[in-house]
């Protein structure tokens, strides 16, 4: 199993954001790439994989979304879940940057800004985020993953139900 997934060679962090919004009449020169991914593995690694080879910072929070702007969520995922129980097999997906500044998270997809699909891309995550934070009121920004129950939690000489 593989997906395509497809990202900007120079990835658009907060310093960026405010170079371009200063400077909107540039053109924007970054590259689009595609990487093939194997999402056939524990969502950590995947995560981290993706990082890397994306150049995102460590502290860049980021998510993947497919062609209709549906966010995956990964980072809320247990990190020992199997990916691909979340992906189609050679199906493309985005990598987009989330960006919360006031209270508001912002989705950037990393795709070249004269790419008719970056404005299309946008659209459909902002309408994608509005209509589950009115079904929700939860910030995808929030707690990265579930806690685990604590080894202590469990008595020694009792058994988990």
């Amino acid at each position: 199993m593989f997906i395509y997934l497809i990202y900007r060679d120079e990835p658009e962090l907060s310093y960026s954001l405010v170079r371009k919004q200063s400077s909107e009449s540039e053109l924007d020169s970054s590259v689009e790439e595609t990487l093939l991914l194997n999402p056939d593995c524990h969502v950590r690694v995947m995560l981290e994989y993706i990082r890397k080879k994306c150049k995102l910072g460590i502290y860049t929070h980021f998510d993947i979304c497919d062609e209709e702007g549906v966010l995956k969520k990964l980072f809320s995922l247990p990190p020992y879940t199997n990916g691909a129980e979340y992906f189609e097999h050679r199906k493309t997906y985005y990598v987009i940057v989330l960006q919360e500044i006031d209270r508001r998270v912002t989705a950037l997809p990393q795709l070249n800004h004269d790419n008719r699909l970056y404005s299309e891309l946008k659209t459909r995550i902002r309408n994608h985020m509005l209509s589950e934070e009115g079904s929700r009121h939860t910030s995808p920004m929030s707690k990265q993953s579930p806690s685990l129950p604590s080894k202590t939690s469990l008595k020694p000489g009792h058994k988990k139900k």
